[in-house]
């Protein structure tokens, strides 16, 4: 069966210190909206194997399944691999067939320490295999672990999506030209009326010349379409007050 809830566990201080503009997540959370596929939370914790542990152990209760940026290189701070593996109560292990493509690739004079780290996984993960590196992530459970530099997270990010949603979600975005006060209280009943329909408000500028966008989102496209309906209707009859 397909996951058809799943939250983002980011992992790295570099996130939370402002070092580093997070990606990953905002890339993931349009893949799998497209596929179908209900991201519920996105987390962002340290390089800290207790929050990484306690963390994962929450969210893999809570959805079907939990995917994981970050924190699986080379460097004394990259503990993912390991701290999941604590989480599942499982050895970490080098994986012979990325040891072996490592070695295939850098020789075996290039396999130095830094390397080997990144041949190690969760005894029973299954490895994920994408275009733009070497070195797999993996899956082990419900957990899908990953990388955290953005185009090797994309390439394996496509690489399972497969495993992810089944309707497509469908949205429809309305211009805007009103302050949110002038409708705040007619699109709340809209949607009351559409409690499968996912109805938000985003101003893009405030104050004396308003503008902004009224998004609706949902998986079957002709409620969709009924609620944006009842949506056009209230802001024509608004701008006709």
């Amino acid at each position: 069966m397909k996951h058809l809830t799943a939250a983002i566990l980011v992992i790295g201080n570099e996130v939370l210190s402002g070092r580093t503009r997070e990606a990953n997540a905002y890339y993931a959370a349009g893949k799998l909206f497209a596929a179908g596929c209900k991201l519920g939370e996105v987390a962002i914790i340290p390089d800290d194997r207790d929050a990484i542990i306690s963390t994962l152990n929450r969210l893999r209760q809570q959805f079907d399944a939990v995917i994981t940026s970050g924190g699986i290189g080379p460097t004394h701070d990259d503990i993912t691999m390991e701290s999941i593996a604590a989480a599942f109560g499982v050895e970490l292990i080098e994986h012979d067939y990325i040891v072996q493509a490592m070695t295939e690739h850098f020789g075996a004079e290039g396999l130095n320490e830094g390397r080997r780290r990144m041949s190690r996984v969760p005894q029973g993960a299954r490895l994920i295999r994408c275009e733009k590196t070497i070195a797999p992530g993996a899956h082990i459970g419900n957990v899908y672990i990953l990388a955290g530099v953005p185009y090797i997270f994309e390439s394996q990010i496509d690489s399972i999506l497969h495993q992810f949603g089944d309707r497509p979600y469908l949205r429809s975005e309305i211009e805007v030209a009103l302050a949110e006060s002038l409708f705040a209280g007619p699109l709340t009943i809209i949607q009351e009326r559409y409690a499968d329909i996912e109805v938000g408000s985003y101003p893009g500028r405030c104050g004396p010349n308003p503008c902004g966008k009224i998004c609706l989102s949902g998986q079957d496209a002709e409620r969709l379409q009924q609620a944006v309906g009842e949506v056009e209707k209230m802001l024509a009859e608004l701008r006709i007050l």
